[in-house]
């Protein structure tokens, strides 16, 4: 369990069209704003070790996205085919809040989704992009195109999505399962639980995932968005860590000849802000002091 307690978060919701935003705030009213965006499948919560780390430098608000953790917006999988859908979220949610952020954090396809967003801002924040989920560029393209059900329909890490168990009899025998298992085995102490603070929803018989498996694997499966136009036009604003091991940034070099700066983490794996909460807040700090 956690052995250091932790600056709790504030909770607040904020309404958009078509449903309500959960964040969680650290706010420093004299700092500057730093929005979170997190991986699929997962939430807010989940990056508690690495934002508290942050809470003095900066004013930060961290959303769950579309489909995942305590957000209410809806999510139909049946429908989704782009992370388009993101990028208007968190548009919406920044001109919503008391202020824009200056820095713009994003984990994997919370990273992709910043980088979809920020090219239709007119005034887009830095951009500090930790292992963003990037094909490369013809990958896109193809999406596009009548071939692409022919392309999603084996992804192998979509056919694991869908086969997650979904519900458990209760919080603690989550955690228990959740211990023995990989990724989850190499997070550092307190992260499984913070994750499944939000990352589980309570139900008449137990707890569920609170990202349906389903909406999972539709957004590994949801390319149609154009990724390559979009980092092109802000490719001067990213800073990106790209992990040693089992990257997914594989634009990464395509943008780094646009004028993003690059570079990789020693021992890293694709979950580090789970694996080394510390480490990542102290690139982030650099990413931000340097953009």
């Amino acid at each position: 369990m956690i052995t250091t307690p932790l600056p709790q978060p504030e909770r607040k919701t904020i309404p958009l069209d078509d449903g309500d935003v959960a964040l969680l705030c650290w706010p420093n009213r004299d700092a500057p704003r730093l929005i979170l965006a997190h991986a699929n499948g997962f939430c807010a919560s989940a990056y508690k070790q690495m934002l508290v780390r942050l809470a003095g430098q900066f004013d930060i608000v961290a959303p769950d996205l579309r489909g995942h953790g305590r957000t209410t917006l809806p999510a139909n999988p049946e429908t989704h085919h782009s992370w388009d859908i993101y990028a208007r979220d968190l548009i919406d949610l920044n001109a919503a809040l008391d202020r824009p952020a200056d820095l713009a954090v994003g984990h994997s396809m919370g990273g992709t989704s910043w980088t979809l967003a920020a090219a239709q801002m007119d005034t887009p924040p830095a951009l500090a992009l930790i292992d963003p989920a990037m094909l490369p560029g013809m990958g896109y393209s193809l999406m596009r195109t009548p071939v692409r059900p022919l392309l999603v329909r084996n992804i192998p890490i979509a056919k694991l999505a869908r086969r997650r168990t979904r519900h458990w009899t209760s919080r603690d025998e989550t955690f228990q399962r959740y211990q023995m298992k990989s990724p989850f085995n190499s997070w550092a102490p307190g992260v499984i639980e913070d994750y499944l603070e939000d990352g589980l929803t309570e139900t008449d018989d137990g707890v569920r995932l609170s990202c349906d498996p389903e909406w999972e694997a539709a957004n590994f499966e949801g390319h149609r968005h154009n990724l390559p136009r979009a980092a092109k036009k802000v490719a001067s604003r990213i800073q990106l860590l790209k992990s040693e091991h089992g990257s997914v940034a594989m634009y990464a070099a395509s943008l780094a000849r646009h004028g993003a700066r690059v570079e990789t983490m020693d021992g890293s794996g694709h979950l580090v802000p789970m694996e080394d909460p510390a480490g990542t807040a102290q690139w982030i700090i650099k990413a931000f002091e340097g953009a």
